[in-house]
Parts: structure tokens; sequence; C-alpha cells
């Protein structure tokens, strides 16, 4: 398969900070992990590398902004949000298929911690298989794990991706835009949009540093 340039972006966090920090009501809570997406190993995603982002994080008015810190290694991930005074928020892990969770503020997550992971394997999961390697400008559009994706390349460059349950439930689509597109195999954009139209959250996502490892 061909593999995304990097993994590495916090997507779900989002609620945390508007339900817990930001104070807003939470969103919407999916029914069961159907409703999320499909959990893949670490391994599914090549390389080794550390990256440190900023995230402003949006959902309905309210606003925040706090930086994150993800390190993977072989079939191993470790993902650590940051406090706005620069100490651990909390500590997320996965490690094959088992996934473990460490919170060091007194805010509690409003769903299981591994929902994080799912939308961060949306931006930088491999895209499917082509005979021909990188798909040529234009649209591509496929079907993996009950959701419809669809790609749009412009000169071997991912600029776009969208999600949309097969089932229509629930209704709305993911939408992820990369700017400057996002060469597979390199480092990752320095800047991407993250919409998510099932559940109503936002994330605005900036490399300050991608470092391999």
């Amino acid at each position: 398969m061909r593999r995304g340039a990097r993994f590495g972006r916090i997507v779900s966090l989002l609620t945390i900070c508007a339900a817990a920090a930001c104070g807003g009501p939470p969103p919407a809570t999916p029914r069961a992990d159907a409703d999320v997406g499909v959990l893949h190993p670490p391994s599914d995603i090549p390389g080794a590398f550390l990256d440190r982002q900023s995230i402003a994080a949006t959902y309905g008015k309210k606003s925040v902004r706090f930086d994150a810190v993800l390190q993977k290694r072989d079939d191993e991930i470790v993902l650590m949000g940051m406090t706005p005074f620069g100490s651990r928020a909390f500590v997320l892990k996965q490690k094959g298929m088992d996934v473990s969770f460490e919170s060091y503020v007194p805010q509690e997550m409003p769903f299981p911690p591994k929902y994080v992971l799912f939308d961060v394997q949306r931006v930088f999961i491999a895209s499917p298989p082509s005979d021909a390697g990188t798909p040529p400008d234009g649209t591509v559009e496929t079907t993996r794990d009950a959701e419809v994706m669809t790609e749009v390349w412009k000169d071997g460059r991912l600029q776009q991706r969208r999600f949309r349950r097969a089932s229509g439930d629930p209704k709305g689509e993911i939408v992820i835009d990369y700017d400057g597109g996002m060469v597979p195999g390199a480092a990752p954009p320095a800047h991407i949009r993250f919409a998510n139209g099932w559940y109503g959250y936002s994330l605005d996502i900036t490399t300050v540093s991608h470092q391999p490892l």
C-alpha cells in the first residue's frame, strides 16, 4: 500500500478542550466504536519521527490553542498533550493494537481516549494501493472500513481527503485539507485543516518541527 507521509496529528482533542477546559457543552457522543472508525496498528505507518505541533481547536463558539508532541517508532505511538505551562496534560500510547492512557490534569475525557487515534489515522493512513504509483491529477474514491474516502491529487501531492460513512449514519463528512499538498514518504505539510462534520469540531494544525528518528 502507498503510505501517508507522516503520522502525527491530534484531532479529537478538541472535544477535551471544548467540553472540559473551555466549559462548553460536550459534542454528540458516538454510540459505539463502529461510529468512529477502525483503529490500525502503528506499523501501518512507515518511518520513525518526532513531531511538535501547535493546534487551534474550535467547537461552536469555543476555541482553544495548545501544543502537542508525537513520537512514532516501529509499532508504537506515544502522543503527549501539553498544558499552557509546558507540562504534560496526558500521555496516550498505542503499541500494536493495545491502547493506554494516563492523565496528569483533573479534567476527564468525555469519550474513550483511543478515539483520538481514529481521526489521527485518517489524516496519515496509507492511501489504497495503485499499480501506477502516485495517482494522477484528479479525484480518487475508495471504500475502506465502512467509510467512503475521496482524495484529491495534484502534481503527486495529496491536496484533500473527505470521509463519509457508507451507511450515511452519521450524516455529514470529515474534510482534511493539506496546505501545499502532502507528499507520500516526505515530511508533513506545515499546515493542515481538519473539520469533523459528524461531531461538529475543527482543528487548525501547524507543524512546529519535524524530526526523523
